[in-house]
């Protein structure tokens, strides 16, 4: 039985229920009418079982819970779920929902609820991000508190279902008009010129030292194999048949957890694939120079016993593209040997950071070469007496379902030469079947 009342508390007027132990529901009221219609509306509630009082559970106190039970449970290296899947609850928490987010009961928790909370955040924590991604941080905010309401209503925890029915998709009152603020940013694959640019280019100076024929592997094996990045950097040396041509993919390296995991992205990622013709000459050389490293991985890191870092991996990458004029990069180098012109007895030595001043693969440095091998597989599918086919393509790539490839991979336009434009231009003229008027020239135009 519950006994509902309206207090004073401090210069708030707050309800109480004096049956469990003088419990505060919800928050407190400036205004006593306020107060008062609020009560009426509670008792109607929990007459008809819409709230249950003996059953309430703060929001924030329980996604904290959640959050932090996923986090503990990734530990764990027996399951499936991996701290970096599972960090963002935590850090959006901290971030954005004890900030912004109200001090209310799950049972609260509405698609209006959600609607002012997506407002608070732009308002007051847009300047935390760029502008592009505000948007799309407010999309993952909202998905993770969803998703943590399932988990609560699993747990007869009384959530008020019609929370579901609401979805950022249909919020047009606050979605971004710029398209670039509101879609994701799109990968820009690579041009076949391009690529055989780099690869060209990085054959010619291979014997240089050894980095040299590190960024040509590399740079050829992205280019082949359309391997995603953690799944190239987790191949090891007996995953390669040179024999059979062959590369088994079977799990990822994961650098935030420092090891290699037997999973991959999909089910389907776990595949042999093939080692093209023009592709074998520069795997067998590499192949062969490091045979004799103490490494297992096929990029071994020449400190460690794990593949090559992330950090040094993508600098190389970088310093490649801005040595072919695909990249501008502004460099910062610091000099430790010296400080303010005295010799510096501690930490010693010249440091190198960069900033991306311009690259079309700005956000994508690797991801590039897979688009680029996608798109042109999925157009040798669409053509006409192509012997490669669906199933073919989504081994290569590594998916369970060839749409999803189309809907990746499907709708890119590649750049091309001008001479190749000239043509399709032609092409074009030539599908439209119109019998076209020869304009005047300049000069007649002049007269």
């Amino acid at each position: 039985m519950n006994d509902l009342r309206i207090s004073k508390k401090r210069n708030k007027h707050v309800i109480l229920n004096y049956a469990d132990k003088r419990k505060q529901i919800g928050k407190g009221f400036t205004n006593i009418t306020l107060a008062r219609k609020a009560l009426k509306k509670l008792i109607a509630d929990v007459a008809t079982e819409k709230v249950i009082l003996g059953d309430r559970y703060k929001f924030k106190e329980e996604y904290l819970k959640y959050a932090t039970w996923k986090l503990e449970k990734s530990q764990d290296t027996t399951v499936r779920l991996s701290p970096a899947s599972v960090k963002g609850y935590l850090c959006n928490y901290s971030n954005y929902i004890v900030d912004c987010f109200p001090d209310i009961f799950i049972d609260e928790v509405t698609g209006p609820v959600l609607e002012e909370f997506v407002i608070k955040l732009n308002k007051e924590k847009k300047s935390t991000f760029t502008g592009q991604s505000m948007w799309k941080k407010s999309v993952d905010i909202v998905y993770k508190i969803k998703t943590f309401l399932r988990y609560a209503d699993g747990r007869k925890m009384n959530v008020d279902r019609s929370v579901f029915n609401w979805h950022m998709k249909d919020q047009h009152h606050l979605q971004p008009e710029d398209d670039a603020l509101f879609y994701p940013l799109e990968t820009n694959p690579i041009q076949a010129t391009e690529a055989a640019r780099l690869i060209y280019g990085l054959y010619n100076n291979r014997k240089a030292s050894y980095l040299s024929l590190l960024k040509l592997t590399a740079v050829a094996t992205f280019t082949y194999t359309g391997l995603r990045y953690a799944e190239l950097k987790g191949i090891q040396k007996k995953d390669v048949d040179l024999v059979n041509q062959t590369i088994y993919i079977g799990g990822v390296f994961d650098h935030n957890e420092n090891r290699l995991k037997k999973k991959t992205k999909k089910r389907a990622s776990s595949r042999p694939i093939e080692i093209q013709d023009d592709y074998l000459p520069y795997i067998t050389e590499w192949m062969d120079k490091i045979k004799n490293i103490d490494n297992p991985f096929l990029f071994p890191s020449l400190r460690t016993k794990g593949p090559i870092s992330s950090s040094a991996f993508k600098t190389m990458i970088w310093m490649t593209y801005e040595e072919y004029d695909l990249a501008k990069l502004e460099w910062k180098i610091t000099d430790k040997n010296n400080i303010n012109g005295k010799r510096n007895p501690g930490n010693r030595g010249i440091t190198k950071s960069f900033t991306i001043v311009s690259s079309p693969f700005k956000n994508c440095p690797t991801k590039n070469f897979r688009h680029s091998l996608g798109t042109h597989l999925v157009n040798a599918v669409r053509a006409k007496g192509s012997l490669i086919d669906q199933n073919y393509v989504m081994n290569v790539l590594g998916h369970g379902d060839y749409k999803t490839t189309e809907n990746i991979y499907g709708n890119h336009v590649m750049r091309i030469s001008d001479k190749e434009r000239a043509e399709r231009r032609k092409a074009v003229k030539k599908a439209m079947k119109l019998d076209l008027i020869t304009f005047p020239k300049k000069q007649e135009l002049i007269k």
